[in-house]
């Protein structure tokens, strides 16, 4: 158990570091948050501090920074949750737009929280697996193009644009659409491509003339529809923090972020209540071993879920970044629940 004092110290150790990046010392220390305390005294409680493995020494600096342990405690105990009322007038701001589709409001509310915390914010969205496919109609944009329009009973929308070649007639496209929603309406949006090879096809080859464009056009469509549960916004904050000055460690971070595959991982956080804080090796991101993920689930219906997440360096103002994930997931649970049962 740590003293009032040792509290304190460490409480301005870690804030600090956070600010600065820079290793802390004792003198800073005294100087800086006006401590009580000789630097001599500061010193011997910063020794405890590193005994009990809260802090640690680096190679290049007689001062000290915080260890994944001293983060851990650092949560656990001393972050305190809040947001100003500005941040959340912002917030009911952005959520309150109608009339936008699932979405929508998932990729705005992604580009929110990276854009307030200047930090890297993925969003995963329902999984496939819950939503069904409701319905699919056209929009006739001019002579040569066209906009099918796909929606799911969760209010997930996909817009596929056609340009029509000469031979292929509108009527053509509209019989297309009348097959798919006829027999393919109520399917799981996992279940449609299959459906589509198994069932459509045939009847499409029987009745539309030329049924191959268009039909691999559509499959094309609900592939991309099935794997696009990944929301990113903000990967270029990453580059400005300077745990990743490193050649080799940056490498690894835009490799990360061109696999969409990378942020499926998180998909487990979305199973857990409450905020999850991930600190450094506790990451699920397994390439990325020196960094922190704070996250939160965020129910989209019934029965679906997604999960919003901020990844920064293990050096992230975590009091922050907690108090937002929790307000903000909150905020659009309840926004994606009210959208749910006004339709």
């Amino acid at each position: 158990m740590l003293s009032a004092r040792q509290l304190l110290i460490f409480k301005c150790i870690v804030e600090e570091f956070i600010e600065s990046a820079e290793p802390v010392g004792s003198k800073m220390l005294m100087t800086k948050y006006q401590l009580p305390y000789s630097s001599a005294t500061i010193r011997n409680e910063m020794s405890f501090l590193e005994e009990y493995g809260y802090i640690e020494k680096t190679h290049t600096s007689s001062g000290r920074i915080p260890s994944s342990q001293g983060y851990r405690f650092y949560v656990n105990r001393l972050v305190e949750t809040k947001v100003d009322e500005e941040v959340k007038n912002q917030v009911s701001l952005i959520l309150g737009e109608r009339h936008r589709s699932l979405n929508e409001i998932i990729q705005e509310t992604c580009q929110m929280l990276s854009e307030l915390t200047h930090l890297t914010t993925v969003a995963l969205g329902p999984n496939s697996d819950y939503e069904r496919l409701q319905n699919i109609s056209l929009v006739p944009l001019g002579d040569n193009s066209i906009t099918a329009i796909i929606v799911t009973d969760q209010g997930h929308v996909e817009n596929k644009i056609f340009n029509i070649a000469d031979t292929t007639s509108l009527q053509d496209l509209r019989d297309c659409v009348h097959v798919m929603n006829e027999l393919l309406c109520g399917t799981a949006i996992n279940q449609v491509v299959y459906r589509l090879e198994r069932d459509i096809r045939p009847i499409l080859t029987a009745r539309v003339k030329e049924h191959e464009a268009l039909f691999n056009a559509f499959l094309e469509a609900f592939m991309k529809f099935a794997n696009s549960n990944v929301y990113l916004s903000g990967k270029e904050n990453m580059l400005y923090q300077p745990e990743f000055n490193d050649v080799e460690k940056l490498r690894q971070l835009v490799a990360t972020f061109e696999n969409n595959q990378s942020w499926q991982r998180l998909q487990p956080i979305a199973l857990e209540e409450g905020i999850s804080v991930k600190i450094g090796s506790e990451s699920p991101i397994d390439t990325l071993n020196d960094v922190s993920v704070i996250s939160a689930s965020f129910k989209t219906g019934d029965e679906s879920k997604g999960s919003i997440s901020v990844i920064g360096p293990t050096r992230m103002p975590y009091e922050k970044v907690v108090s937002l994930v929790e307000y903000i997931s909150k905020s659009l649970e309840d926004v994606l629940t009210n959208h749910e049962d006004e339709r």
